[in-house]
């Protein structure tokens, strides 16, 4: 009964089921190739799209790093501009305080210099007055103003 069961090797039926076993054993492994190949490139893909992410986030991560080292030099620059302003503030008023004295010790000899010529004049007005007074027709002067008088 076995014999029955199963096709003679030197049968035709024999070659057409192996031929469709082979087949079908074929379309099989095709259909495992392709969904293999499939796989593999969805892996690819999710690689490079993680390689991408990667690099990507290590330039924003340069980036910002460069971003707050600028940021810092300049402040450190601002800050020295300020401690340069500050000295150079204490020495202009350092220089300012020197000069005080000097301009206000100018301002004296100009202020007696002035005195001493207000006295001079009030002087030279007493005596021409004093001499005024001792000649009787001496005023007013005969001073003419003007050359038809």
């Amino acid at each position: 009964m076995e014999q029955d069961k199963h096709v003679k090797k030197d049968s035709p039926l024999y070659e057409q089921s192996t031929i469709i076993l082979a087949s079908s054993q074929n379309e099989k492994l095709v259909e495992i190739e392709k969904e293999k190949r499939l796989e593999l490139i969805n892996a690819w893909e999710e690689n490079e799209k993680a390689k991408a992410q990667t690099k990507a986030y290590k330039e924003l991560c340069s980036t910002e790093a460069w971003e707050n080292n600028m940021k810092t030099a300049l402040e450190l620059d601002l800050k020295k501009m300020e401690e340069n302003l500050e000295v150079e503030k204490a020495e202009y008023s350092k220089n300012f305080k020197k000069k005080i004295p000097e301009i206000e010790k100018i301002a004296e000899a100009k202020r007696e210099k002035i005195e001493k010529q207000k006295r001079q004049e009030s002087t030279k007005v007493e005596k021409m007055s004093e001499k005024l007074s001792a000649t009787p027709n001496a005023y007013p002067p005969n001073t003419k103003t003007c050359g038809c008088f």
